[in-house]
């Protein structure tokens, strides 16, 4: 039986996180989404994903998460963070309970996705999330929302950064990734695959000089409409727009495409 997850952000609508260059919650909610799908879409991954959405207080917002974690059968808790301290603080840590070497890997992985300090491995035992799941638990912290490099770091290689938080969490489960025949073969129905005109940006996004999103040209704000050139897919076989200014994803979180009536 193949093990299974559960991913969460760590704050709510209701109850924020730290805000600073970046905002904590809407940050977390975009990496938790896109682990996920990297999971259980790329990878034979089988979990489930949370966002608190009611709570209105911290002890309440916490309360709610731990009780979706607790309710799931599954083998892992991840909770997604990003820090807050000095504009010079930098660096990505992973906070454990009992998870020392899954909490390392995983600090050195964003790390190096990012290219940013790694902080390393915390022990945090009195923190609620990772006292109260029943289950091993890590807290990511991805970065610091207060510092300029990071934000920047962020933003340039928040796919490399998804891409690594998967692959730790994938080889601590034992999980494989997904066979793709040929570039043409969508592995994601979150994805659009078919010929469109134009899409419109649902939140920042990044516009890249390759398929595999490894060097970013420039980002265009929440609402930019781009023309659509094609469809290409990467080497694992996910989606990119081509638009005139380069490679773009094609996920339906990140992208709305439609069709232009003539």
């Amino acid at each position: 039986m193949v093990k299974q997850f559960v991913i969460s952000s760590g704050h709510g609508d209701k109850v924020a996180g730290a805000i600073g260059i970046l905002n904590e919650h809407e940050e977390a909610k975009k990496v938790v989404n896109r682990v996920y799908d990297i999971l259980t879409k790329e990878y034979n991954g089988v979990g489930f994903k949370y966002h608190e959405t009611t709570a209105t207080t911290q002890n309440q917002n916490l309360s709610n998460i731990v009780s979706f974690h607790n309710g799931k059968t599954r083998d892992l808790d991840v909770s997604i963070h990003f820090n807050s301290a000095t504009p010079t603080a930098t660096g990505t840590e992973c906070l454990y309970y009992d998870a020392l070497t899954l909490s390392a890997r995983m600090s050195a992985a964003m790390a190096s996705a990012l290219g940013i300090v790694d902080r390393g491995p915390k022990e945090r035992k009195e923190l609620y999330f990772l006292r109260n799941t029943s289950k091993p638990a890590i807290l990511l912290e991805v970065c610091f929302v207060t510092s300029e490099k990071d934000a920047a770091a962020y933003r340039k290689n928040f796919e490399a950064l998804c891409q690594a938080i998967a692959k730790v969490i994938a080889g601590h489960l034992g999980y494989t990734q997904n066979k793709v025949e040929g570039v043409s073969k969508p592995v994601n129905q979150g994805y659009y695959n078919k010929k469109y005109d134009r899409l419109v940006s649902l939140t920042d996004i990044g516009v890249y000089e390759d398929k595999e999103f490894k060097k970013e040209l420039k980002r265009h704000k929440k609402g930019t409409k781009l023309d659509i050139i094609d469809v290409a897919h990467s080497k694992n076989g996910t989606p990119r727009f081509i638009t005139c200014g380069g490679y773009v994803t094609a996920n339906r979180e990140y992208v709305k495409a439609y069709t232009v009536k003539k």
